[in-house]
């Protein structure tokens, strides 16, 4: 039988709210930093925009609906379309196109990473005094020492340097070990959502509350290659189909973890000094007519709800995604309407932590703290939601307009306010605010970095295999 936290079962149970459960034990512990809280942000990994409870799916995800039913539900929240280039434009609060990680992710294989120049959210963190600890999957570079978390701000890592990692085995698509503690390579039994949740609780656990905790917390699932335990596939043994059941498991594992973080925090009274950010990178994985070896799928396990299509797509499915911010006395419980993009959490972050922004190279994200609270509007009334060399997408208060530059080029122009499963092509009825929004689209063009992706492709390969330390690299 599954193994739940205390707190989870209390709000399975009924017996408690989270939102009293934290108000009691936050008055037991030491108090964080007055004025610097401890931030504690969540990925899941190609998760549904459905696959939650507090969006009626009936996949089991308690600690993930306790939180959101007494923070805030982002309704309207945005990422990227891959893993890589949410990751990147949440560290750097600037639009991957800008420094070439706008193309799909980064491979085992792969020979680049994030530049070395870009200003990383750890990095602004620690120098405003804060512990930066990282657990979970990076798939932002690993070719190169430089490239790897410990070298980017994070005094601390655990888990995985590459995306589509069997979470049972920890090996990567190279059928390689991908499974370290800092920059060691380490040998570990166990399931890597739980091992992630139980590490994030130790930390919680043992963390000096004289300063604050930056801990990032990205699950490789509910991600493909679908893997999960017997103790979960036994909670969906009704479910017919065998992948949706293993994707539903996988998607109660990472809420289970998220108990455990829920639980220690619990634990050590630090809930009204702690400010928890939960979203997914992209939407739901969805089969494709290419592969592109980033969590790919045969078929579809993952429910998008209303919006259009899934992970890699410019439509809604692929880029609206599940995210609340949840915060005992500072965020008021309730949905907030208001768009929000992923570039935004880092000015956001900094505000609150007293950091810096002041930085050689100008940020994408607006700060939306006050929206958050729900104290102001939205400051966004344009998004950059994707750009690439052969297609990109542009939103512009209620419009969003996608072009794809591959023959045949052509335009798609979408309401989304109205119409936010795309269902009605404004294009040829609106020529004009096409061309208006072209002009738009076109001057952030000309920003563009090339793609660090596509120019990789044209390395020559004399091995198939990863290698971690390009200064010294280790060949089969």
């Amino acid at each position: 039988m599954r193994v739940v936290p205390r707190l989870a079962v209390a709000l399975l149970s009924g017996t408690l709210t989270l939102g009293t459960t934290l108000a009691l034990i936050c008055k037991t512990g030491a108090a964080g930093a007055a004025d610097q809280p401890n931030i504690v942000y969540i990925l899941a990994d190609d998760l549904g925009w459905k696959d939650v409870g507090f969006h009626g799916s009936k996949i089991r995800t308690p600690n993930l609906d306790g939180l959101a039913q007494h923070g805030a539900r982002l309704e309207k929240f945005y990422s990227e379309p891959y893993s890589t280039s949410a990751r990147a434009a949440l560290l750097t609060g600037r639009y991957p196109m800008r420094y070439g990680l706008q193309t799909l992710s980064i491979l085992p294989w792969s020979q680049y990473g994030l530049p070395i120049g870009e200003r990383l959210l750890p990095e602004a963190l620690k120098e405003a005094g804060y512990r930066t600890v990282m657990l979970g999957k990076w798939q932002l570079g690993h070719y190169r020492r430089e490239y790897l978390p410990t070298r980017r701000g994070f005094d601390s890592f655990y888990g995985s340097f590459n995306g589509d990692v069997d979470c049972l085995r920890k090996i990567n698509q190279a059928n390689e070990p991908d499974w370290h503690r800092d920059e060691r390579p380490l040998r570990e039994e166990g399931y890597c959502t739980t091992l992630i949740g139980k590490e994030a609780a130790r930390i919680i656990e043992k963390h000096d509350n004289a300063r604050p905790l930056f801990l990032l917390l990205s699950f490789n699932a509910p991600q493909a290659p679908l893997r999960a335990t017997k103790e979960y596939l036994d909670v969906y043994k009704d479910v017919r189909d065998e992948q949706r059941r293993t994707y539903a498991a996988m998607v109660t594992a990472l809420d289970d973890a998220v108990g455990m973080v829920i639980a220690a925090i619990g634990k050590r009274g630090m809930a009204e000094e702690t400010l928890i950010v939960f979203h997914s990178d992209n939407g739901g994985a969805l089969p494709t007519r290419f592969p592109t070896g980033d969590g790919d799928v045969q078929k579809a396990c993952s429910d998008n709800g209303p919006y259009r299509e899934g992970k890699g797509s410019l439509y809604e499915g692929g880029l609206r995604v599940v995210a609340f911010a949840s915060w005992p006395g500072k965020i008021p419980a309730g949905v907030v309407s208001e768009r929000i993009h992923v570039t935004d959490m880092y000015p956001t972050l900094l505000g609150l932590a007293g950091a810096s922004l002041e930085q050689a190279k100008p940020v994408d994200g607006v700060d939306q703290w006050p929206t958050i609270t729900g104290a102001k509007l939205s400051r966004r009334k344009e998004m950059l939601l994707g750009m690439e060399d052969f297609r990109g997408a542009l939103m512009i208060e209620n419009w969003k307009l996608i072009a794809y530059s591959r023959l045949p080029v052509r335009y798609e122009l979408y309401n989304v306010q109205d119409d936010p499963s795309e269902e009605d092509n404004h294009a040829g009825r609106e020529p004009q605010r096409v061309q208006e929004m072209l002009v738009r689209f076109n001057e952030l063009a000309w920003e563009m970095a090339p793609s660090l992706y596509l120019d990789d492709l044209h390395k020559p390969r004399k091995y198939a295999t990863p290698v971690y330390w390009g200064d010294n690299p280790v060949r089969p």
